[in-house]
């Protein structure tokens, strides 16, 4: 009897796909590992070992399994879990989990499966570097199958928050994993009439992103980027529960608003949350991936964290388009001058080795659609902070001049 990958082709593996690499036993996880499957990867889980690098972080060497060098006293201190279970990590300090799903790495070998991985976009939003680590290999976020071989399959997460104080807990999903059948190179695909096809009104047919600075309003004010106020001591759960209250924006954001030549300044060492001026709509067939164009562009450090998956901005509210991404972007050494349309990052496309299939209760959402006047998948991004946040009031005011707002 063949197996279910027989009849696969190159590309991206979808919901289906990888719930088979499950029940095979090439992926191996807690019983609630199907459940964190999602259209084009899935959700990787922490552990309760953790540790926090007391030398900073540990690039992955290849040499041999990574839990031998976070054990080394000299690199490594075991973290515990505080009384309530979740565990403190403080700001511009490295930490490593050892994540709960672990790969076959035999059973892989032989399927030729392929990984990339990415923080998930809630997670990056806060100014979380997240990156996963897998036994083997010598790069971060990614495994191939040649260098799987004859290693432990074990996977680990390397967590760095930059800005703010955070809390975890074991069981939440900071980063994603993504799975190719064959080599990730053998499904790319790319060309005009697949950029027009995704990218909603783009100027430039070429698959890079801009960066819109048009204002829009939040609370009766302008605002063309959110600037991060760096806070300690105060710390932010990296998830979300449905009766507890959101961490409240204005404490954690300032607004920040271009000029009369819609010039934005990127200010050194600050972090913004900014939007693509493109809109992006994406088939069943195609996932994609985010790069920024040079990830030091003009002294700023620019990032897209997660993964575009397939149907992304596809099914909305009735003569609406599309929907932009999110750009993470932090100044370095020097202040930065940003104009209207820079180009800030391009895009991967990606075959999929087959079709996402909408579920019963997507079919179900789209067929509503148009009373419900929503996305099925995601709101209308226009200019969002990560969703670990609450809302923003109907009303707001400036309290001083950089930006800085509160309740009306």
């Amino acid at each position: 009897m063949g197996k279910p990958w027989d009849d696969w082709i190159p590309g991206v593996l979808n919901r289906e796909q990888m719930e088979e690499l499950c029940r095979e036993g090439l992926i191996i996880g807690e019983e609630s590992l199907v459940r964190s499957i999602s259209k084009s990867a899935i959700d990787l889980s922490l552990s309760e070992e953790a540790y926090e690098m007391t030398q900073g972080s540990v690039k992955p060497s290849g040499s041999g399994p990574y839990g031998w060098f976070i054990k080394q006293a000299k690199l490594a201190e075991q973290v515990h879990p505080s009384g309530d279970g979740t565990f403190p990590l403080g700001a511009m300090k490295t930490y490593v989990f050892k994540l709960n799903e672990r790969l076959n790495t035999e059973g892989l070998k032989q399927v030729g499966i392929h990984g990339q991985a990415t923080a998930k976009s809630s997670i990056g939003r806060i100014d979380v570097l997240a990156r996963l680590i897998v036994d083997g290999m010598n790069t971060y976020e990614s495994f191939d199958p040649h260098h799987l071989a004859n290693q432990t399959g074990d996977m680990y997460l390397e967590i760095t928050p930059i800005t703010f104080d955070v809390r975890v807990k074991p069981g939440i999903s900071l980063s994603q994993l993504r799975l190719f059948y064959g080599e990730p190179e053998e499904a790319q695909i790319s060309g005009p009439h697949l950029f027009k096809t995704v990218m909603k009104g783009s100027g430039a047919p070429d698959g890079s992103l801009t960066v819109d600075l048009s204002n829009v309003e939040k609370g009766e004010l302008p605002v063309a980027a959110y600037c991060a106020i760096a806070k300690t001591g105060d710390s932010i759960p990296l998830w979300e529960e449905p009766k507890a209250e959101k961490p409240k924006p204005w404490k954690y954001w300032r607004f920040a608003a271009t000029d009369d030549t819609k010039r934005l300044k990127i200010k050194e060492t600050q972090f913004y949350i900014l939007r693509s001026k493109e809109k992006v709509s994406v088939p069943e067939g195609v996932a994609i991936y985010c790069r920024a164009s040079d990830e030091t562009l003009g002294e700023m450090r620019i990032h897209y964290a997660g993964f575009v998956h397939p149907i992304f901005g596809k099914y909305k509210a009735k003569g609406t388009q599309g929907t932009p991404l999110m750009f993470e972007v932090r100044g370095h050494q020097v202040n930065v001058s940003l104009v209207d349309g820079e180009k800030l990052a391009n895009l991967k496309f990606y075959r999929m080795s087959k079709d996402y299939v909408l579920t019963e209760k997507e079919k179900k959402e789209i067929g509503q659609q148009d009373k419900a006047k929503e996305e099925i998948s995601y709101n209308d991004q226009d200019l969002q902070l990560s969703n670990i946040f609450g809302e923003w009031p109907a009303k707001l005011r400036r309290i001083d001049n950089d930006g800085t707002v509160e309740p009306a």
